[in-house]
């Protein structure tokens, strides 16, 4: 009799177990707070930098992109990155760090939407030069070889407050 109990306890236990399970997770995307609880210790980007300019050049081929109310690049004081920005309909999630030696920021790309097309795959960009930088203006440049020749990339940004 107490066999009948134990089998009969095992299989609600079982049942139980099977039928909370998901078959189909869906993966928090970018929520736009911060992720970590560790200060970084260089703070000069932290803030909401609204895009003025995004002038990128391949192969000596250009568009300058003026940006639209809703672009920006938001540096926190966790080392983390959002980005919104209507050239190709960009959003990134991204970890950054700035190298106080060469004066540039790097980050490394999370979770990334170009043109609705949603990524996770881990990227990390070339770094960008801190050309200007004060309470309120801030121009980023890169310049990297890539697969598809040299690319010049120079964000012009405003402070938002």
């Amino acid at each position: 009799m107490k066999i009948i109990y134990k089998i009969s306890f095992v299989a609600f236990i079982g049942a139980a177990l099977f039928s909370c399970s998901k078959s189909k997770v869906t993966p928090v995307t970018s929520s736009h707070v911060d992720t970590s609880t560790n200060l970084i210790s260089d703070t000069k980007l932290v803030g909401n930098w609204a895009i003025v300019t995004d002038t990128v050049s391949i192969n000596g081929t250009g568009i300058m992109y003026h940006g639209s109310a809703g672009d920006y690049f938001k540096f926190t004081k966790y080392g983390n990155l959002y980005i919104a920005e209507g050239l190709q309909n960009l959003v990134d999630t991204a970890i950054y760090a700035i190298s106080s030696v060469t004066n540039q920021v790097g980050w490394t790309n999370l979770y990334t939407r170009v043109n609705g097309v949603t990524t996770t795959l881990v990227t990390t960009t070339a770094p960008f030069t801190i050309v200007t930088l004060d309470t309120a203006n801030l121009v980023l440049s890169q310049s990297a070889q890539t697969s598809s020749g040299i690319h010049y990339e120079t964000i012009t940004f405003k402070k938002n407050k």
